[in-house]
C-alpha cells in the first residue's frame, strides 16, 4: 500500500514540474511545492491546512522578494 502511495506522489510531482514548465513557473518554486506535497499528502485527516497555507505564503513571499517571479 505504501509503495502505491509513493508511486502516486512521484507521478504527482512529475506532473507538477511539467505543468510548472508549461506555465513558465520557475523550477525552484515547483520543487518547493513538491516538498510541501510530500509533507501534506492528506489535509482532510490531520487538519493541517492552516499550517500548509502559512508555508505556501512563505514560498511566495520568498519568490517575490528574491525576484524569482515578478508581477505583470
Amino acid at each position: 500500500m505504501e509503495d502505491i502511495a509513493q508511486d502516486s506522489l512521484i507521478q504527482s510531482t512529475e506532473l507538477l514540474k511539467s505543468l510548472a514548465k508549461e506555465h513558465q513557473v520557475p523550477l525552484e518554486i515547483a520543487e518547493q511545492m513538491a516538498v510541501l506535497m510530500q509533507q501534506y499528502p492528506d489535509l482532510s485527516i490531520w487538519g493541517s491546512e492552516s499550517e500548509l497555507t502559512g508555508k505556501l505564503e512563505r514560498v511566495l513571499e520568498y519568490a517575490f522578494k528574491n525576484k524569482v517571479v515578478g508581477m505583470e
